[in-house]
């Protein structure tokens, strides 16, 4: 579902509070300013692809500023993707500035103060997303923040920018289970593309802790329908010890058990509302994927996911068919 938002029915003196009031509500607290004496035009619209909102912005010359008076105002904990489709911007954070052309794009922190620049009429697409989801992937995302990722001058940024517009043209027209799994896909490339673009030095220790790291992570991801997977099982395959395989999630703000948890979590909504799966019930999932005791598995799915089991299977499951009829 999409919600298109505009100004034509509103009198001409009041647009920029109003649009000040409608970014506020879409993104995070934000104080604006109007840099054109014309009157004002601005139109958004706003979806989501699972965990990550999609917004498409069509606006006039404005600053947008993130305060520290409005972070702690409201303590939103997102990171958000500004891709520009027309027109030029900057973004200003952690005393770096980004000049952003057609097709390139920029993460900017919703924890931290930044300011967004636009001299001229723009069209951005903005994602946003929990900052959890691509610290998970990338721990050095926080570094890069207000950094210039070219659309056109590098093979990797290149492709991530012709799928970032991708998704925003097309992820209305999927089915449930197929957005989930571009949504992954999407944080993914992204942090792929940080990665590369980075050229941060890392020392030789930091190094083998996120090879030690991304080799345990494989493993956890080929042995989740274990249902003995446990930390210690994990450290053995790596040769190391298992204090050192919880300092090494420690450092990225996650257990070794959260981890494996979220994975196989992940991967019974994925069976949910895959109509291949339908033959076999809830359980059978659940313990397909390494759970072996039904309460503790509903439980802590309607934690993660707001719904119990067979709650979240059935509207998964329905959705296709009502696309198809509407």
């Amino acid at each position: 579902m999409q919600k298109i938002l505009e100004m034509e029915q509103v009198e001409e003196q009041k647009r920029f509070s109003y649009w000040r009031d409608m970014i506020c509500d879409v993104f995070v607290q934000l104080d604006a300013s109007q840099l054109s004496r014309q009157t004002f035009t601005g139109r958004m619209k706003v979806g989501s692809l699972n965990d990550i909102q999609i917004s498409e912005v069509w606006a006039d010359p404005q600053l947008v500023v993130r305060s520290n008076h409005q972070i702690q105002k409201s303590r939103e904990d997102y990171f958000l993707v500004s891709l520009q489709t027309a027109g030029q911007g900057y973004i200003e954070q952690d005393q770096r500035k980004a000049g952003l052309q057609p097709s390139d794009f920029v993460l900017y922190d919703s924890t931290r103060p930044y300011r967004l620049h636009f001299e001229q009429p723009f069209q951005q697409i903005v994602f946003q997303f929990p900052r959890s989801l691509l610290l998970a992937r990338c721990g050095e995302a926080e570094q890069m923040t207000s950094v210039l990722i070219p659309g056109t001058q590098h093979p990797v940024s290149s492709m991530v920018s012709t799928l970032l517009r991708t998704v925003a043209s097309s992820y209305l027209h999927l089915d449930s289970i197929t957005q989930l799994r571009v949504a992954e896909t999407t944080l993914d490339l992204l942090a792929t593309t940080l990665s590369t673009i980075s050229g941060v030095k890392l020392n030789e220790v930091h190094s083998m802790a996120n090879l030690y790291r991304a080799r345990a992570r494989v493993f956890i991801s080929a042995h989740l329908a274990n249902s003995n997977l446990t930390p210690s099982l994990v450290a053995a395959s790596q040769g190391i010890s298992t204090r050192y395989l919880h300092k090494l999630f420690e450092a990225e703000g996650q257990s070794v058990a959260t981890f494996i948890r979220e994975q196989r979590l992940k991967q019974c909504r994925l069976d949910f509302g895959d109509p291949k799966q339908i033959q076999y019930t809830v359980m059978d999932i659940a313990f397909k994927w390494g759970f072996n005791d039904a309460a503790h598995f509903s439980r802590v799915f309607k934690r993660r996911f707001g719904v119990n089991p067979a709650e979240y299977r059935n509207a998964a499951l329905s959705t296709p068919r009502e696309n198809k009829q509407s």
